[in-house]
């Protein structure tokens, strides 16, 4: 069973990732070890890209043998002026963000299995998991604001109390079928799984 870590903005996604759904999925479908001390939550981009290092040492010190980014693509200017770089959830200007940020290249070598994961929000991810029964138009992770929209369906800004609610229902390979994020996350754990 090989050993995965997390690193993501914000506490929406420590609350799925570390919901028991997910880390079923992890262990029974992929044989992927994981859990709530390997998850390190930056509570924002800017502590994200301050922290890196730290933290990438931390889980490998922990034993994992690949570190995940969650990030967040929340420049609604960036994701309109973006949208051409391929893979469209993956906008380099955002990556390059992180990467380049002070010394943290030196830390995303190729021989290090660290890969970053771009999603709109967490809440286009929501928005595509049809179980969910969200309503909305076109494609989740072309809507601009998804968190707005799931705001006002849930009736609460509390971002945290929206994944508290969703954590037990949410399903990633459900997302994958609409969201390209969540499909590239899936595959990349499958792929990790395919190496043991």
């Amino acid at each position: 069973m090989v050993s995965v870590g997390f690193i993501v903005e914000g506490n929406s996604d420590f609350i799925i990732l570390k919901s028991d759904r997910f880390q079923k999925l992890l262990k029974y479908t992929f044989n992927i070890n994981s859990g709530e001390s390997l998850i390190r939550v930056a509570h924002g981009r800017s502590f994200l890209k301050k922290n890196m290092k730290s933290w990438i040492n931390s889980l490998i010190k922990d034993g994992v043998s690949h570190i995940f980014i969650l990030v967040d693509q929340d420049s609604k200017v960036d994701q309109r002026k973006n949208r051409k770089f391929e893979p469209d959830d993956c906008p380099i200007v955002v990556v390059d963000e992180i990467v380049k940020f002070h010394d943290n290249k030196h830390y995303f070598k190729k021989e290090r299995d660290i890969f970053i994961i771009m999603v709109r929000e967490m809440e286009a991810w929501f928005l595509a998991d049809a179980h969910l029964g969200y309503v909305y138009d076109g494609l989740p992770e072309d809507i601009l604001n998804p968190s707005e929209l799931i705001e006002k369906t849930e009736k609460t800004t509390n971002h945290v109390l929206i994944a508290n609610r969703v954590a037990k229902s949410f399903s990633l390979e459900r997302a994958a079928e609409k969201a390209p994020s969540a499909k590239r996350f899936l595959n990349k754990l499958a792929e990790i799984s395919q190496q043991q």
